[in-house]
């Protein structure tokens, strides 16, 4: 498997980044990639509109990267509940309203909970997916970051609908629908992308989000989360920051769970800020050693 794609991270560790070396006579110097724009695309990991609206910018996955990066200058196109067929309308939008791509975005992509959710062939979807990355890439894109889908399983909309029952509630599903559609994608994405000289893409599939999600949806408190849905007694877990029904969008703060500042889920599927923060952390590090 081609080292890009397999970017580690040590829980609570401090981050470094490995600096990207460029010659200057006989001399080099440490030159980390520092966007000068963010964009999102993809579901709602990346809108804002589909978690609770506390009112920052960093209530998002892609808002949290950014300012991880220190980045204010943020877009985001995504849209709660798109699947990868959507993603090529995202990134038209970019192209003919934004500016379009340059080598200095950074773009991050969180797609296929919903290609997942409604069964889409694995395989398919990965090959639509390689097919948008190399659109971004033709388009000028040169730093480009996927997330990897979370267990669909353990989140309280695949508890309550015995979602993949291969997976759920074992702790560590060696095999599951989630997991076979990240499989798919790190393998279509490896085949497409890997070994290129510069590298633009990371896949953060070993970034440890996914196990660690797993330990966190299968006991009742996980630091820094009170609630992160689980329930010994309840099927489907507890109940989220915005209740049950509100699979695809979200809440403002006042109509929010008081404690959703301490909980994993908004709804069905999407994560609080705080729970979207939390992942962040693991794609911010993905990218420790830098595209090269």
């Amino acid at each position: 498997m081609n080292s890009i794609f397999s970017r580690t991270f040590q829980a609570l560790c401090t981050v470094i980044l490995v600096a990207l070396l460029s010659a200057c006579g006989a001399s080099s110097t440490a030159d980390p990639f520092r966007p000068t724009r963010v964009v999102g695309l993809g579901d709602g990991f990346n809108d804002p509109t589909a978690t609770v609206d506390d009112g920052t910018t960093t209530r998002t996955v892609v808002g949290q990267v950014a300012a991880y990066f220190g980045q204010s200058n943020l877009l985001s196109k995504a849209s709660a509940g798109a699947q990868i067929a959507n993603l090529a309308a995202q990134i038209d939008d970019v192209v003919a309203n934004h500016g379009g791509f340059s080598a200095n975005d950074l773009v991050l992509i969180t797609v296929g909970t919903f290609d997942v959710k409604v069964g889409t062939n694995p395989d398919t979807a990965a090959q639509a997916l390689v097919t948008q990355v190399q659109r971004l890439k033709t388009a000028g894109a040169k730093h480009i970051l996927i997330m990897p889908v979370l267990e669909l399983s353990r989140t309280p909309w695949g508890r309550a609908t015995s979602f993949d029952p291969s997976a759920h509630p074992s702790a560590t599903p060696a095999v599951s629908l989630t997991n076979s559609f990240n499989e798919a994608v790190l393998l279509a994405l490896s085949t497409a992308f890997g070994g290129q000289t510069p590298n633009s893409v990371i896949y953060a599939n070993a970034s440890g989000v996914n196990p660690f999600f797993l330990t966190a949806t299968s006991q009742a408190v996980f630091s820094p989360f009170t609630d992160t849905g689980f329930s010994s007694t309840v099927a489907a877990g507890t109940t989220p920051a915005c209740g049950n029904a509100t699979l695809f969008t979200g809440c403002t703060s006042a109509a929010a769970n008081a404690s959703y500042t301490t909980m994993m889920f908004a709804n069905g599927i999407h994560l609080t800020p705080a729970g979207n923060r939390w992942v962040a952390q693991f794609l911010y590090n993905a990218t420790a050693q830098g595209w090269r």
